[in-house]
Protein backbone atom coordinates (compact mmCIF):
# COMPACT_ATOMS: atom_id res chain seq x y z
CA UNK A 1 0.00 0.00 0.00
CA UNK A 2 1.32 3.43 -0.87
CA UNK A 3 2.23 5.41 2.25
CA UNK A 4 0.18 8.58 2.34
CA UNK A 5 0.05 10.71 5.50
CA UNK A 6 -3.20 12.59 6.06
CA UNK A 7 -4.36 14.86 8.84
CA UNK A 8 -7.85 15.86 9.81
CA UNK A 9 -9.03 17.63 12.98
CA UNK A 10 -12.12 15.88 14.33
CA UNK A 11 -15.05 17.70 12.80
CA UNK A 12 -17.56 16.73 15.42
CA UNK A 13 -17.58 15.85 19.11
CA UNK A 14 -20.73 14.69 20.85
CA UNK A 15 -22.20 17.23 23.24
CA UNK A 16 -20.36 16.22 26.37
CA UNK A 17 -22.61 18.26 28.62
CA UNK A 18 -25.17 15.53 28.06
CA UNK A 19 -22.80 13.19 29.88
CA UNK A 20 -22.13 15.57 32.73
CA UNK A 21 -18.73 16.86 31.54
CA UNK A 22 -17.83 20.17 29.95
CA UNK A 23 -15.11 20.42 27.31
CA UNK A 24 -13.52 23.85 27.05
CA UNK A 25 -11.15 22.85 24.25
CA UNK A 26 -10.88 19.76 22.04
CA UNK A 27 -8.34 18.72 19.44
CA UNK A 28 -8.28 15.41 17.62
CA UNK A 29 -5.74 14.97 14.82
CA UNK A 30 -5.80 11.80 12.74
CA UNK A 31 -2.99 10.67 10.45
CA UNK A 32 -3.08 7.67 8.14
CA UNK A 33 0.09 6.01 6.87
CA UNK A 34 -0.30 2.74 5.01
CA UNK A 35 -2.45 0.35 7.02
CA UNK A 36 -2.16 2.36 10.26
CA UNK A 37 -4.29 5.20 11.62
CA UNK A 38 -2.88 7.28 14.47
CA UNK A 39 -4.96 9.78 16.43
CA UNK A 40 -3.53 12.38 18.79
CA UNK A 41 -6.17 13.61 21.23
CA UNK A 42 -6.04 16.55 23.63
CA UNK A 43 -9.15 17.56 25.56
CA UNK A 44 -9.46 20.30 28.16
CA UNK A 45 -12.29 20.55 30.66
CA UNK A 46 -13.84 23.72 32.05
CA UNK A 47 -11.37 23.75 34.94
CA UNK A 48 -8.40 23.78 32.56
CA UNK A 49 -7.39 20.15 33.17
CA UNK A 50 -5.87 18.51 30.11
CA UNK A 51 -6.57 14.91 29.09
CA UNK A 52 -4.30 13.37 26.46
CA UNK A 53 -4.43 10.15 24.50
CA UNK A 54 -2.91 8.52 21.47
CA UNK A 55 -5.01 5.96 19.64
CA UNK A 56 -3.28 3.68 17.15
CA UNK A 57 -5.25 1.33 14.91
CA UNK A 58 -3.50 -1.18 12.63
CA UNK A 59 -5.66 -2.79 9.95
CA UNK A 60 -5.45 -5.97 7.91
CA UNK A 61 -5.60 -5.02 4.21
CA UNK A 62 -7.89 -1.99 4.52
CA UNK A 63 -9.56 -0.27 1.59
CA UNK A 64 -10.36 3.47 1.59
CA UNK A 65 -8.63 4.06 4.91
CA UNK A 66 -8.52 7.82 5.54
CA UNK A 67 -9.26 10.17 8.46
CA UNK A 68 -12.73 10.87 7.04
CA UNK A 69 -13.60 7.23 6.38
CA UNK A 70 -12.46 6.27 9.89
CA UNK A 71 -14.49 9.06 11.54
CA UNK A 72 -12.82 9.04 14.95
CA UNK A 73 -13.92 11.48 17.66
CA UNK A 74 -13.37 11.88 21.41
CA UNK A 75 -15.07 13.49 24.37
CA UNK A 76 -14.98 13.69 28.16
CA UNK A 77 -17.67 12.34 30.46
CA UNK A 78 -18.50 12.39 34.15
CA UNK A 79 -16.60 9.46 35.73
CA UNK A 80 -19.53 8.87 38.07
CA UNK A 81 -21.87 8.47 35.09
CA UNK A 82 -20.19 6.43 32.33
CA UNK A 83 -21.71 6.53 28.83
CA UNK A 84 -22.82 2.91 29.15
CA UNK A 85 -23.13 0.10 31.69
CA UNK A 86 -19.81 -1.32 32.94
CA UNK A 87 -18.98 -4.95 33.83
CA UNK A 88 -19.06 -5.94 37.49
CA UNK A 89 -16.03 -4.76 39.46
CA UNK A 90 -15.00 -2.23 36.78
CA UNK A 91 -14.89 1.52 37.40
CA UNK A 92 -13.71 4.66 35.65
CA UNK A 93 -10.48 6.23 36.90
CA UNK A 94 -11.26 9.97 37.30
CA UNK A 95 -7.82 10.69 35.83
CA UNK A 96 -8.98 9.50 32.39
CA UNK A 97 -12.74 9.89 31.71
CA UNK A 98 -12.39 9.82 27.92
CA UNK A 99 -14.72 8.21 25.37
CA UNK A 100 -13.34 7.46 21.91
CA UNK A 101 -15.91 6.85 19.19
CA UNK A 102 -15.05 5.23 15.85
CA UNK A 103 -18.04 5.18 13.55
CA UNK A 104 -17.05 4.88 9.86
CA UNK A 105 -19.78 6.23 7.55
CA UNK A 106 -21.48 3.70 5.34
CA UNK A 107 -22.38 5.97 2.44
CA UNK A 108 -20.13 6.83 -0.52
CA UNK A 109 -18.20 10.08 -0.32
CA UNK A 110 -16.74 12.30 -3.00
CA UNK A 111 -13.34 12.80 -1.39
CA UNK A 112 -11.79 9.60 -2.83
CA UNK A 113 -10.28 9.47 -6.29
CA UNK A 114 -10.79 5.79 -6.97
CA UNK A 115 -7.40 5.69 -8.67
CA UNK A 116 -5.27 4.55 -5.76
CA UNK A 117 -4.73 0.78 -5.33
CA UNK A 118 -6.22 0.89 -1.83
CA UNK A 119 -9.41 2.74 -2.88
CA UNK A 120 -12.49 1.34 -4.58
CA UNK A 121 -13.98 4.69 -5.55
CA UNK A 122 -16.65 4.79 -2.84
CA UNK A 123 -14.65 6.09 0.09
CA UNK A 124 -16.31 3.56 2.40
CA UNK A 125 -13.84 1.86 4.75
CA UNK A 126 -13.41 -1.90 4.70
CA UNK A 127 -10.87 -4.34 6.16
CA UNK A 128 -10.28 -8.06 6.65
CA UNK A 129 -10.13 -10.07 9.86
CA UNK A 130 -9.39 -7.72 12.78
CA UNK A 131 -7.90 -4.36 13.55
CA UNK A 132 -5.48 -3.96 16.47
CA UNK A 133 -6.20 -0.90 18.62
CA UNK A 134 -4.09 0.69 21.34
CA UNK A 135 -5.12 3.54 23.63
CA UNK A 136 -2.16 5.21 25.32
CA UNK A 137 -2.36 8.04 27.85
CA UNK A 138 0.06 9.76 30.19
CA UNK A 139 -2.82 10.32 32.59
CA UNK A 140 -2.63 6.72 33.86
CA UNK A 141 0.46 5.15 35.41
CA UNK A 142 1.52 1.64 34.47
CA UNK A 143 2.18 -0.95 37.17
CA UNK A 144 2.96 -4.68 36.79
CA UNK A 145 -0.26 -6.67 36.35
CA UNK A 146 -1.99 -3.41 35.54
CA UNK A 147 -5.70 -3.25 36.43
CA UNK A 148 -6.47 -1.03 33.43
CA UNK A 149 -8.57 -2.52 30.65
CA UNK A 150 -9.78 -1.50 27.20
CA UNK A 151 -13.58 -1.68 27.02
CA UNK A 152 -15.78 -1.51 23.94
CA UNK A 153 -19.52 -0.94 23.46
CA UNK A 154 -22.02 -0.30 20.71
CA UNK A 155 -22.91 3.39 20.73
CA UNK A 156 -24.88 3.93 23.93
CA UNK A 157 -24.67 0.23 24.80
CA UNK A 158 -23.08 -1.99 27.46
CA UNK A 159 -19.30 -2.06 27.66
CA UNK A 160 -17.33 -5.31 27.49
CA UNK A 161 -13.66 -5.97 28.20
CA UNK A 162 -11.76 -6.47 24.92
CA UNK A 163 -8.23 -6.19 26.35
CA UNK A 164 -5.51 -8.23 24.70
CA UNK A 165 -2.57 -6.68 26.53
CA UNK A 166 -1.57 -3.79 28.81
CA UNK A 167 1.93 -2.44 28.23
CA UNK A 168 4.25 -0.07 30.07
CA UNK A 169 5.05 3.45 28.90
CA UNK A 170 2.40 5.15 31.03
CA UNK A 171 -0.61 2.89 30.37
CA UNK A 172 -1.12 1.31 26.95
CA UNK A 173 -4.29 -0.78 26.75
CA UNK A 174 -4.53 -2.96 23.64
CA UNK A 175 -7.32 -4.95 22.07
CA UNK A 176 -8.73 -5.90 18.73
CA UNK A 177 -12.06 -6.03 16.98
CA UNK A 178 -13.94 -7.21 13.92
CA UNK A 179 -16.30 -4.21 13.95
CA UNK A 180 -16.30 -0.69 15.37
CA UNK A 181 -17.73 0.88 18.50
CA UNK A 182 -16.98 3.23 21.36
CA UNK A 183 -13.95 2.69 23.59
CA UNK A 184 -12.96 3.61 27.13
CA UNK A 185 -10.14 2.63 29.47
CA UNK A 186 -11.34 1.52 32.90
CA UNK A 187 -9.99 -0.10 36.05
CA UNK A 188 -10.81 -3.75 36.81
CA UNK A 189 -10.63 -4.71 40.49
CA UNK A 190 -11.48 -8.38 39.92
CA UNK A 191 -8.83 -10.95 40.85
CA UNK A 192 -8.58 -14.67 41.60
CA UNK A 193 -11.82 -16.60 41.87
CA UNK A 194 -13.89 -13.43 41.44
CA UNK A 195 -12.19 -12.80 38.10
CA UNK A 196 -13.05 -16.35 37.02
CA UNK A 197 -16.71 -15.82 37.87
CA UNK A 198 -17.31 -12.28 36.63
CA UNK A 199 -14.71 -11.88 33.86
CA UNK A 200 -13.63 -15.21 32.42
CA UNK A 201 -16.97 -17.04 32.49
CA UNK A 202 -18.83 -14.16 30.76
CA UNK A 203 -16.08 -13.95 28.12
CA UNK A 204 -16.33 -17.68 27.43
CA UNK A 205 -20.12 -17.38 27.21
CA UNK A 206 -19.82 -14.50 24.73
CA UNK A 207 -17.44 -16.57 22.59
CA UNK A 208 -19.80 -19.55 22.70
CA UNK A 209 -22.75 -17.44 21.59
CA UNK A 210 -20.71 -15.88 18.79
CA UNK A 211 -19.61 -19.29 17.55
CA UNK A 212 -23.23 -20.43 17.54
CA UNK A 213 -24.21 -17.41 15.43
CA UNK A 214 -21.36 -17.80 12.91
CA UNK A 215 -22.06 -19.19 9.45
CA UNK A 216 -19.83 -22.26 9.26
CA UNK A 217 -19.69 -25.66 7.61
CA UNK A 218 -20.57 -28.62 9.79
CA UNK A 219 -17.03 -30.03 9.91
CA UNK A 220 -15.39 -26.75 10.93
CA UNK A 221 -18.16 -25.96 13.40
CA UNK A 222 -17.63 -29.37 14.99
CA UNK A 223 -13.87 -28.80 15.30
CA UNK A 224 -14.27 -25.37 16.86
CA UNK A 225 -17.07 -26.50 19.17
CA UNK A 226 -14.95 -29.39 20.46
CA UNK A 227 -12.04 -27.07 21.20
CA UNK A 228 -14.27 -24.53 22.92
CA UNK A 229 -15.90 -27.30 24.96
CA UNK A 230 -12.45 -28.21 26.29
CA UNK A 231 -11.79 -24.55 27.12
CA UNK A 232 -15.03 -24.26 29.05
CA UNK A 233 -14.44 -27.55 30.87
CA UNK A 234 -11.07 -26.29 32.07
CA UNK A 235 -12.58 -22.97 33.14
CA UNK A 236 -15.13 -24.93 35.14
CA UNK A 237 -12.31 -26.45 37.20
CA UNK A 238 -10.90 -22.95 37.75
CA UNK A 239 -13.71 -22.37 40.22
CA UNK A 240 -11.85 -24.77 42.54
CA UNK A 241 -8.29 -23.96 41.45
CA UNK A 242 -8.08 -20.73 39.43
CA UNK A 243 -4.40 -21.03 38.46
CA UNK A 244 -4.58 -24.67 37.31
CA UNK A 245 -7.94 -24.33 35.59
CA UNK A 246 -6.96 -21.21 33.68
CA UNK A 247 -3.63 -22.76 32.69
CA UNK A 248 -5.37 -25.86 31.33
CA UNK A 249 -7.78 -23.70 29.31
CA UNK A 250 -4.99 -21.92 27.43
CA UNK A 251 -3.94 -24.86 25.24
CA UNK A 252 -7.30 -25.61 23.60
CA UNK A 253 -8.01 -21.87 23.33
CA UNK A 254 -4.76 -21.34 21.42
CA UNK A 255 -5.80 -24.16 19.09
CA UNK A 256 -9.20 -22.50 18.66
CA UNK A 257 -7.59 -19.16 17.74
CA UNK A 258 -5.19 -20.82 15.30
CA UNK A 259 -8.05 -22.73 13.66
CA UNK A 260 -10.21 -19.63 13.24
CA UNK A 261 -7.39 -17.57 11.79
CA UNK A 262 -6.28 -20.38 9.46
CA UNK A 263 -9.80 -20.66 7.99
CA UNK A 264 -10.48 -16.91 7.85
CA UNK A 265 -11.41 -15.86 4.33
CA UNK A 266 -11.65 -19.50 3.22
CA UNK A 267 -14.35 -21.14 5.32
CA UNK A 268 -15.16 -18.22 7.61
CA UNK A 269 -16.34 -14.79 6.43
CA UNK A 270 -13.68 -12.22 7.34
CA UNK A 271 -14.67 -8.89 5.74
CA UNK A 272 -16.05 -5.80 7.47
CA UNK A 273 -17.16 -2.72 5.57
CA UNK A 274 -18.87 0.50 6.36
CA UNK A 275 -22.09 -0.46 4.61
CA UNK A 276 -22.66 -2.94 7.48
CA UNK A 277 -23.89 -5.53 4.99
CA UNK A 278 -21.21 -8.13 5.76
CA UNK A 279 -20.77 -10.21 8.92
CA UNK A 280 -17.12 -10.55 9.93
CA UNK A 281 -17.36 -13.89 11.72
CA UNK A 282 -13.61 -14.55 11.73
CA UNK A 283 -12.76 -11.13 13.13
CA UNK A 284 -15.32 -11.31 15.91
CA UNK A 285 -14.40 -14.88 16.90
CA UNK A 286 -10.70 -14.05 16.96
CA UNK A 287 -11.26 -10.88 19.00
CA UNK A 288 -13.39 -12.60 21.62
CA UNK A 289 -11.00 -15.54 21.88
CA UNK A 290 -7.94 -13.33 22.28
CA UNK A 291 -9.41 -11.21 25.06
CA UNK A 292 -10.44 -14.42 26.83
CA UNK A 293 -6.84 -15.58 26.45
CA UNK A 294 -5.60 -12.38 28.10
CA UNK A 295 -7.83 -12.96 31.13
CA UNK A 296 -6.86 -16.63 31.37
CA UNK A 297 -3.19 -15.73 31.21
CA UNK A 298 -3.59 -13.19 34.03
CA UNK A 299 -5.52 -15.77 36.08
CA UNK A 300 -2.78 -18.35 35.48
CA UNK A 301 -0.16 -15.96 36.80
CA UNK A 302 1.14 -14.53 33.53
CA UNK A 303 2.12 -10.89 33.19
Amino acid sequence: MTMRPLRLPACALLLSALLGAHVAHAQVDVEVIGDTAHATILLEDALGTHYDAEVTIVFDTPTNLSPRSLNLSAELFDPAHPPGALPAGVAIDPAFPMLVTIEPPGTPELFTSGFEPFEDGTGVLSFHNTYDIEVHTHRLAYTPNSPYRLLKAPIGGTFADVTEDVLKGSARARGRGGAFSQFIVAKDANTGLVAVLVVILPKSTALTLRLTAAILGNLLRGELTALLTNVIAAIGTAVLDPVLGCTNALGPLDDFIADVEAHAGIDIANLWRGQRDMVNDAGELSSLARTLRFSLLRCAGGA
